[in-house]
């Protein structure tokens, strides 16, 4: 009787061991996963930032250029075309955002659910990092500038026939290009509603409520989102240059209108560079085809895991092509491209 305990147990504490040996072995094939696809995007994020500080964004180039006309036109708006040009370049908040949250992207995932979030994240990140996406990015900057300056500064990637408003005289909103990126201010909540409030040298915007051209009220998130407005963050860069809280947020905030009887404006194909939107799409459909990988890995099994993973060790976002044309190729508004040559890699490793 107790030699048949005995062996019972035995039996029970060999499986145990045999499980924790699997999950051991499926937490490190996690990991090595990781690791191989975090270095990547670490090496794209360093070509972007190359290309930045040496202004070879051709979008970079004119937000600079437009920071600089906007202050002459109208030097009370320096604080704000400042911060503008700075965002447009490697010390910017867009860039070191993308920074950011690849530094917390966990490389260590001891679980599939681990695994997905963090691979999700680098998805995301490596998106954001892309030339040709960036460039469209900084497209609310420019934009955001035309508007303040009366119509000094053309807009750009916007029909002409939207702007009949502007024709007409009508008020705009401050920043409006601008509204909605968590990178420039957040809805807070009050009363009930939800208002923006812009962070840093940007609550400038604030300053301008009242004035003779811009509308007197505060930005509420029911009445903003309800409009067809022309912002890339809005329209296609919210899986790029957002965090998962704050899409979860948006979705709240859109449920919320739904059920007050109002409709979220949909975002506007045409906004951008045909070559960006076709990134974006790219990256959209490869984020649906993710759950049928990890579902497919999920059911190889523990003795086979290690195979699959190898096969798609490098290859799990689909794009490394595309990614490693787009490191030697800077987006142009005006259809040109432009190499970074090795003489610029070694100067800006010593800066």
């Amino acid at each position: 009787m107790a030699y048949h305990y005995f062996s019972k147990l035995n039996i029970q504490s060999l499986v145990i061991v045999c499980l924790l040996l699997l999950l051991t072995a499926c937490g490190n094939d996690y990991a090595k996963q990781i690791e191989q696809d975090y270095v990547r995007v670490q090496q794209n994020l360093d070509d972007l930032e190359r290309k930045l500080y040496y202004k070879e964004l051709s979008n970079a180039k004119i937000v600079d250029l437009y920071a600089k006309k906007l202050t002459a036109l109208k030097p009370d708006f320096k604080p704000v075309a400042d911060a503008m040009a700075k965002d447009a370049t490697e010390k910017g908040i867009l860039f070191l955002d993308l920074k950011r949250r690849l530094n917390k992207v966990n490389k260590k995932p001891a679980n599939k659910q681990q695994f997905e979030i963090a691979s999700e994240s680098l998805r995301s990140i490596e998106m954001g990092a892309n030339p040709i996406v960036f460039n469209d990015a900084l497209l609310d900057l420019i934009n955001t500038m035309a508007e303040l300056s009366d119509g000094q500064l053309d807009t750009v990637s916007i029909p002409k026939d939207s702007q009949a408003a502007y024709a007409r005289g009508e008020k705009i909103t401050p920043g409006s290009h601008l509204v909605g990126n968590p990178n420039y201010g957040e809805y807070r909540e009050n009363s009930g509603q939800s208002f923006w409030h812009w962070y840093g040298q940007y609550s400038f915007f604030n300053s301008l409520f009242g004035g003779g051209h811009y509308n007197r009220a505060p930005i509420r998130y029911n009445d903003w989102n309800s409009r067809s407005h022309y912002s890339y963050y809005q329209d296609y860069g919210r899986n790029t240059y957002g965090s998962s809280s704050d899409r979860v947020k948006t979705s709240r905030y859109n449920s919320n209108m739904r059920k007050s009887g109002l409709t979220p404006a949909k975002p506007k194909k045409q906004y951008g560079s045909v070559i960006g939107r076709k990134r974006i799409s790219t990256y959209r459909s490869q984020k649906s085809s993710q759950s049928s990988y990890f579902n497919n890995k999920q059911n190889a099994g523990g003795r086979h895991a290690g195979k699959v993973n190898n096969k798609r060790s490098s290859s799990l976002f689909n794009n490394k092509s595309s990614s490693a044309a787009s490191s030697k190729r800077s987006s142009s508004f005006f259809g040109s491209s432009s190499r970074s040559g090795s003489s610029s890699r070694s100067r800006f490793g010593g800066k």
